[in-house]
């Protein structure tokens, strides 16, 4: 096994020198050649994470675990090894089981790179939820012997169409089930966009979507017909925002002065996400963290706007300036040299602690790596059951799912705050694989210098604490 263990990583050495002196027919043939090799790759894995998950079940079953927990953990480690998020993993262990345990055919046409992962992954999502007798027709029918040079010409729309078709001629009754519970699932999702821009998307039944659609479409051409200057996409998305009177309040958190030179420099913090909101009942905040040079001064330093990111210093002022709301300053201090965050104003609105505050504006997201969910639950590191601390190096901020998936057995972590550097918290897998997650950089993080004393780390726990 070590052997195989290194020859892949030798490949993947290899790798950086094809190409060279090739000529163009040569150069296609190669490209049409490393995807073979990628859908193999994949078909490698899954049959590998399938593995590690029986092994990680018998582990935890002979630890005394209960049934019901049995398994927790698992996936996450598939997401950590492939540096990817929690939810990921689900999807990766997931697929793998069904590939391997249920659709042979597929998982041999991935092996010999006939399909890609994405369009073996499409054919595992689109039986789902089959009895296993149906699934495995389907993948008998688009993947089997017969169907190699077929299935080979497909493209996802027609890939997913192909096993739709023979899902419903197999069970109807099941596809219009599916169908139904769909319904179930609608939510609405805000993902960051370039340029100070976001993604807001609503999943919806089909019926109610494109009724949506089509009452802001209608909204548009009646704009532009009345002469509106502006462009079809920008009516439908002023209407959409003005229909849920959604014009935002923003209570932005800044810097005060820093005081004398010897003290911690002081960066903003968020308001907790369980805060009340500034202004009227039932208006929204906004929460900005930027430097009191941003803010007074007119510096170019990037200020964070929670739940978005990064955004520019002089958006962050102009959204200031053209509000009209009320705004609410929050002060925060951070250490001179590492942009620690140590304390902050014990005066707020509504908080229920500095401590959660400080917590929230350094890790901003989930710490575990790769994750970027949101922050849902804020935790010990080190359990408090084993000695750990309530303080800012042995807390951190995660989502539900990587908070659940450490309490597994064999999971263990630990916060430090490294010489310099930002806090880190270094989690440790069952197999025994480390991985590191630091603190983003706070808005104004000054160059390193050296660590800050004990005492000047136990003052800003204890200030935090009041």
């Amino acid at each position: 096994m070590a052997a195989d263990l290194e020859d892949v990583r030798a490949w993947v050495g290899t790798l950086a020198d094809l190409g060279g002196g090739l000529g163009d027919a040569e150069r296609v043939d190669l490209i049409r050649a490393l995807e073979e090799l990628k859908g193999a790759a994949a078909a490698a894995q899954a049959r590998v994470s399938c593995d590690f998950d029986v092994s990680q079940r018998e582990a935890q079953r002979a630890a005394g675990v209960p049934e019901r927990r049995v398994g927790q953990g698992v996936a996450a480690q598939v997401a950590l090894a492939r540096r990817d998020s929690p939810h990921r993993g689900d999807q990766h262990l997931g697929t793998a089981k069904a590939l391997v345990r249920e659709m042979p055919h597929t998982l041999g046409l991935l092996t010999r790179g006939v399909l890609s992962e994405r369009r073996a992954t499409l054919l595992v999502r689109e039986t789902a939820y089959l009895a296993r007798e149906h699934r495995a027709v389907i993948d008998a029918e688009l993947a089997g012997p017969g169907a190699v040079e077929a299935v080979a010409e497909l493209s996802d729309r027609a890939l997913v169409a192909a096993a739709q078709r023979i899902a419903y001629r197999l069970d109807p009754h099941a596809v219009t089930d599916r169908a139904r519970r769909a319904a179930s699932q609608r939510s609405v999702t805000l993902r960051p966009a370039p340029d100070t821009m976001s993604y807001l998307t609503g999943l919806l039944p089909v019926a109610q979507g494109v009724a949506c659609y089509a009452v802001l479409t209608r909204a548009a051409d009646t704009a532009r017909a009345a002469g509106d200057p502006r462009t079809r996409g920008q009516v439908m998305a002023d209407t959409l925002v003005a229909a849920l009177g959604a014009q935002a309040n923003p209570a932005p958190d800044a810097d005060a002065d820093a005081g004398a030179a010897s003290d911690p420099a002081p960066a903003p913090a968020p308001t907790s996400p369980t805060s009340d909101p500034a202004g009227p009942a039932g208006s929204i905040s906004l929460q900005l963290v930027m430097t009191d040079r941003t803010l007074l001064r007119g510096d170019d330093e990037p200020a964070h706007l929670v739940g978005y990111g990064t955004v520019p210093a002089g958006w962050a002022r102009d959204l200031l300036r053209s509000t009209g709301a009320e705004v609410f300053l929050r002060r925060i201090y951070t250490s001179p040299g590492s942009g620690r965050l140590l304390a902050a104003d014990a005066k707020a609105r509504r908080f229920t602690g500095a401590l959660r505050e400080v917590l929230i504006a350094r890790d901003q997201r989930c710490r575990t790596p790769w994750c970027d969910a949101p922050v849902r639950h804020l935790d010990h590191a080190r359990p408090w059951e084993s000695g750990g601390t309530t303080s800012t190096v042995n807390g951190q901020g995660q989502c539900e799912k990587c908070n659940y998936a450490k309490q597994a057995p064999g999971w263990t972590a630990d916060g430090t705050a490294p010489p310099g550097d930002r806090h880190s918290v270094h989690t440790t897998t069952p197999t025994g694989h480390r991985y590191r997650s630091r603190a983003p950089a706070p808005p104004g993080t000054p160059a390193p210098t050296p660590r800050p004393s004990r005492a000047e780390l136990h003052l800003s726990d204890i200030v935090l604490a009041s």
